[in-house]
C-alpha cells in the first residue's frame, strides 16, 4: 500500500531529522486525510507491521520500532534498580541491555527500565514492557516520567500545579500521588519517556 509506506517514511524522517514524531493532525494535513480516524487506520496498519509503537493519549506518542541489528542500533543498559541519587550504571544495577535504533536516541543521555505493574495501561504501557528514558530532571507538565519516590521508582504522568507535583496513573484503579514540599516525601524526576519496547 503506497500511502501506508509514504506515511511511515514521513514519520521516520520527522523523527530522525526533526527529533520528534508528527501529530495525527500533521500527518492528516501532509497526506490530505480529512479525519483523525483515517490517519489512525494507517497508523494501526503500520504498527501491525512492526514498524512503529504508539503511546495512547499522547500527542506525539509515535516511536520507531527497535531493530535488532548492531550496525543500526545503540546498546542501552536496562537498570534492574535505580538507587537514590539517580540512575547508576554500575554492574550491580544493570539487569541487561537492549538495542535501540540509533536514529531514535542519537545524542541523548538515555537508559532503560522494565515496567512493573499496570498503573499506566491507559497510555498503552503494560507490565513487562521496557521504557526508554531520557535523563531530564525538570520536564514540563504533561510528560510521562520516571520518578524516584523514597527510593522507589515509578512511571507516571507528571502534572505541575503551583508548588505541588502530581504523579498521575493512567488506570482508574490507582490514585494520584500528590507531592509537595510540606508532605515530607522525597521525589526526584529522573527523566522523560522516549519510547516503549513491547514485551514478547
Amino acid at each position: 500500500m503506497e500511502r501506508k509506506r509514504a506515511i511511515y517514511e514521513f514519520i521516520r524522517d520527522e523523527i530522525t531529522s526533526g527529533g520528534r514524531p508528527p501529530t495525527i493532525r500533521e500527518i492528516g494535513a501532509r497526506f490530505n486525510i480529512s479525519s483523525t480516524n483515517g490517519v489512525r487506520y494507517f497508523l494501526n496498519k503500520i504498527e501491525e507491521d512492526g514498524l512503529i509503537s504508539r503511546i495512547a493519549n499522547t500527542s506525539r506518542g509515535i516511536s520507531l520500532s527497535v531493530h535488532e541489528r548492531e550496525g543500526e542500533a545503540r546498546r542501552i543498559p536496562v537498570l534492574g534498580r535505580v538507587p537514590a541519587g539517580g540512575p547508576s550504571f554500575g554492574e550491580e544495577n544493570i539487569e541487561g541491555s537492549i538495542l535501540v535504533d540509533e536514529r531514535l536516541v542519537r545524542g541523548k543521555d538515555v537508559f532503560a527500565v522494565k515496567v512493573h505493574g499496570d498503573s499506566m495501561i491507559g497510555a498503552g504501557i503494560n507490565d513487562g514492557d521496557i521504557a526508554i528514558v531520557r535523563r531530564n530532571p525538570d520536564p514540563p507538565s504533561g510528560e510521562i516520567v520516571i520518578a524516584l519516590i523514597d527510593d522507589e521508582v515509578t512511571l507516571k504522568r507528571l502534572v505541575k500545579k503551583g508548588n505541588r507535583v502530581i504523579l498521575k496513573p493512567e488506570n482508574k484503579r490507582y490514585r494520584d500521588i500528590m507531592l509537595s514540599g510540606a508532605d515530607g516525601r522525597g521525589v526526584a524526576v529522573l527523566g522523560t519517556l522516549e519510547a516503549i519496547v513491547r514485551k514478547y
